[in-house]
């Protein structure tokens, strides 16, 4: 069969195969997360004010149905290396970056839309650098880029990494089950001590219907800005664009997000989406003025447990990175990175210092664990 590719290069022209594109990213694992749907793609580009363009790389068979597409935006990129407290710039120019962790196809047409979408990069000389922030490794779209000759896979994440899902559970109790006695009545004690502690009508509160949103961007608005990372990601949940995006995702089933709220006050949320069978725990957090309480791990559980029971066979994916509460309550984790994949050019010669830097800071890593774990065992002189 022959395929054929076309880039769409604007939001009008993404909006026009909007419903060809969403029924192949809906499909059971054709997509790595919310981010890889059209109508995410469109609010990315609407949202920025930075140039951003869609650079969407659609791959069609000899009858014109849609087999498959690669979500990359084009922008300007600064690549930066944080050295002893100083950030090396490596890299600033054009760029291509990957929405999500690889290419969006059913798994019976993932090879063949991989290798059209990489013959289409490999053969466009103004196409220097792929980024994939949030890949998971081996990753299969990085690795047929980089095999077709003049590109490399370079590593930007300076420590592995991992990420943590749930399996597919027929239900709560049966995902609970996995657990030994004494983990399990703890998780399940502490959502009473919490509450009591908070007092109040103290609930968690899901919202998930269109009508919902307004309501649920104000209350995300509140109490995120009273999370601890707000300084580092301040994230305007109210903005006009985001909230009709949300409309949008409630309507189609896709966004499902929880509150705990008292007295009319969000003290604490677990924000995801559903898609393709997987509900991405997007983001999570609380008020710190209540974080003894406890009650951003209670939520997360509450939340869970609510979604396991609401959609038997679902997996819960909690997302790139590592934390304690991921591990306590997955029951699998996979290897994940942060990637460029590069053509050698002069303009590139910069990423070459991730290999060395990277080397090392592992290596002091390794020392400082060994180190660690000496202590703890008493043997430290």
């Amino acid at each position: 069969m022959t395929y054929l590719s076309v880039i769409l290069h604007t939001v009008d022209e993404l909006r026009a195969m909007r419903d060809e594109l969403a029924a192949v990213a809906e499909l059971p694992g054709a997509a790595s997360g919310i981010v890889q749907h059209p109508d995410w793609i469109a609010y990315e580009v609407e949202s920025r004010h930075d140039g951003t363009v869609p650079h969407v790389i659609v791959v069609r068979d000899s009858v014109g149905h849609i087999a498959g597409y690669a979500p990359l935006l084009a922008i300007i990129h600064t690549a930066r290396l944080d050295l002893a407290g100083r950030r090396l710039r490596l890299y600033r120019g054009a760029a291509l970056r990957l929405l999500g962790s690889g290419i969006v196809a059913a798994e019976a047409d993932r090879e063949t839309v991989a290798l059209v979408v990489t013959r289409q990069l490999m053969g466009d000389n103004d196409v220097s650098v792929v980024r994939i922030q949030e890949a998971e490794l081996p990753n299969g779209f990085a690795e047929a880029l980089s095999r077709g000759g003049g590109f490399r896979i370079v590593a930007a994440h300076l420590l592995d990494q991992v990420q943590w899902s749930i399996e597919p559970q027929a239900s709560s109790e049966m995902w609970l089950s996995g657990f030994d006695a004494k983990k399990r009545g703890d998780l399940t004690q502490r959502v009473g001590r919490a509450y009591r502690k908070l007092g109040g009508d103290a609930a968690l509160q899901t919202f998930d219907r269109p009508e919902d949103m307004p309501t649920y961007c104000r209350l995300m608005n509140e109490v995120y800005a009273r999370t601890w990372h707000h300084a580092d990601l301040p994230t305007d949940w109210e903005a006009p664009e985001r909230v009709a995006l949300f409309m949008r995702l409630a309507a189609a089933g896709q966004l499902i997000g929880h509150v705990v709220v008292k007295e009319g006050r969000p003290l604490a949320y677990v924000h995801g989406y559903l898609l393709g069978g997987t509900y991405l725990v997007d983001d999570l957090g609380y008020d710190e003025e209540v974080a003894k309480v406890g009650i951003g791990s209670v939520a997360t559980f509450q939340a869970i447990r609510a979604l396991i029971d609401r959609f038997p066979g679902v997996r819960i994916s909690f997302g790139y990175g590592d934390n304690q509460y991921k591990r306590v309550l997955a029951s699998r984790s996979e290897a994940c990175g942060s990637l460029y994949v590069v053509r050698a050019t002069r303009a590139t010669a910069g990423f070459r210092a991730y290999g060395p830097v990277r080397w090392l800071y592992q290596g002091i890593h390794r020392v400082r664990q060994d180190r660690a774990r000496k202590k703890s065992a008493g043997r430290t002189p």
